[in-house]
């Protein structure tokens, strides 16, 4: 635990140098920080107390500009954010985020193609406005409709590609073997790992060999990067794709992009072309995007642009540090737990196959119901809190600490995925929560569960 010591005195030097209004309280957060004698469990608390300080420290700058400024503020008064930066501007809606984009953006293109970033308030209103703007831009027809293909699964891109669905824009699923089918449409939108009950990961090396032999590529590649932003090959992918091609990375900043600490609703979208024949360039897809954006209120609000506003957020090194860690702590959790039988059917992760990363577990259960699930939510919980460590049921993935649910994706189907999200620290939690999964999982049966754990209430999942 003495490198999360470090990361997180990092944190707080990080946002305390920038010599902003709150510095004395980043410093006395520091001292709070050390000033300290704990071990075990007990210092594993401190530290995910101390990672909670500095999230609220954060927030309380966007709050303080809330305050001062209306939504639409005075156009003769300064507005300038924790690093100095103004940021003029006369409706929140089109806060001007330039400087947010210059830092998430990534890095330099390789030759020959174009890029630009674009920031949203959520990756899924980056999707929705991705996708009304090809449609806007390209202008297709009934008879010419734009068509999609999405090699994925996650339940809220299925959603939203079917509320835009109409007689000029449409949609397929492409099923997780089907090499050629990612080939056969005009747009390509496609989750390096997909969100299902199997984690199916792109073989990337298969399919850019298949994309140089192939008569017929997509115009458009979308790739949803928000499960593997750190270790998927942009620039491998990019050297290797011939031809006009437009390809966007759609990501949420949400999840690996802040350390853990959940500051704010964002959308990441980078923007690569090269050529034009038939496809927007990156300039004129960021124009049109960003129009979108403002007109709808879809980029982030002020008090976000304020939380976000620290080095740490954009710093490649920051980003691959955290995100190493979570998805380096959710193969030994996979690992760990590989082989228990019972109450668990089966664990599911990419690095159990060798095929890739994923910053969460699937574990199937033996008795795949609603009420099966409930009741090993709540056999986790109480063992949680038996122990005494931060093992949160919750949603998402990538914090600090760790995490657990079960996603229901449809109620009727009567069926859930369970869900480990290990976090980026290690210690105690993180021993611990390998022991509740393996004692819990290894159970013979639900019988066996409830017989364990008496007067045990299943969560409601409906």
């Amino acid at each position: 635990m003495s490198l999360e010591l470090d990361l997180l005195t990092g944190l707080i030097d990080s946002a305390a140098g920038q010599g902003a209004e709150d510095e004395p309280e980043w410093k006395a957060c520091r001292a709070w920080l050390h000033d300290t004698d704990l071990d075990g469990v007990d210092l594993e608390h401190h530290l995910e107390d101390a990672a909670q300080r500095i999230r609220a420290l954060l927030l309380r700058r966007g709050h303080a500009l809330d305050e001062r400024h209306f939504r639409s503020p005075d156009s003769q008064g300064a507005r300038f954010l924790p690093s100095g930066v103004a940021f003029d501007h006369s409706y929140e809606r089109s806060l001007p985020v330039a400087d947010l984009e210059s830092r998430l953006g990534a890095g330099d293109p390789p030759p020959g193609w174009e890029h630009t970033c674009v920031v949203f308030r959520s990756c899924m209103a980056a999707l929705g406005h991705l996708f009304g703007s090809l449609t806007h831009m390209l202008r297709p027809t009934e008879r010419r409709p734009l068509t999609v293909g999405f090699w994925g699964d996650y339940f809220e891109t299925d959603l939203l590609l079917e509320y835009q669905s109409s007689s000029v824009f449409s949609w397929r699923r492409i099923a997780p073997g089907d090499v050629a089918g990612t080939l056969s449409c005009e747009v390509l939108l496609l989750e390096p790992v997909r969100y299902n009950w199997s984690l199916d990961a792109v073989d990337v090396g298969a399919w850019v060999r298949a994309w140089r032999e192939s008569p017929v590529r997509p115009r458009i590649v979308v790739v949803d990067t928000t499960l593997v932003s750190p270790v998927w090959p942009t620039d491998r992918v990019l050297r290797a794709l011939s031809g006009d091609v437009l390809v966007v990375e759609v990501r949420s900043g949400l999840k690996l992009d802040q350390q853990g600490l959940e500051l704010a609703n964002l959308g990441i979208v980078d923007v690569y072309s090269r050529g034009g024949r038939g496809v927007p360039t990156a300039e004129q897809l960021g124009v049109v995007l960003r129009l979108a954006r403002s007109t709808t209120g879809a980029g982030p609000s002020v008090a976000d642009a304020a939380a976000l506003d620290v080095p740490f957020v954009g710093d490649p090194a920051w980003q691959l540090r955290h995100a190493g860690a979570v998805l380096a702590n959710n193969a030994r959790v996979a690992a760990e737990i590989a082989d228990v039988q019972g109450v668990f059917a089966e664990v599911v992760h990419p690095s159990l196959l060798g095929v890739g990363h994923c910053p969460f577990v699937i574990v199937r259960l033996a008795e795949d119901t609603l009420v099966g699930h409930g009741l090993v939510l709540a056999a986790v919980r109480r063992e949680a809190v038996r122990r005494r460590i931060r093992f949160t049921h919750g949603s998402s993935f990538g914090f600090r600490s760790h995490r657990f649910e079960t996603i229901v994706p449809r109620v009727a189907e009567g069926r859930g995925l369970f869900k480990v999200a290990a976090g980026a620290r290690e210690g105690p939690f993180l021993d611990g929560v390998v022991e509740v999964l393996r004692e819990i999982g290894g159970l013979p049966d639900l019988a066996a569960l409830q017989a364990k754990y008496p007067n045990l209430e299943p969560v409601p999942l409906t």
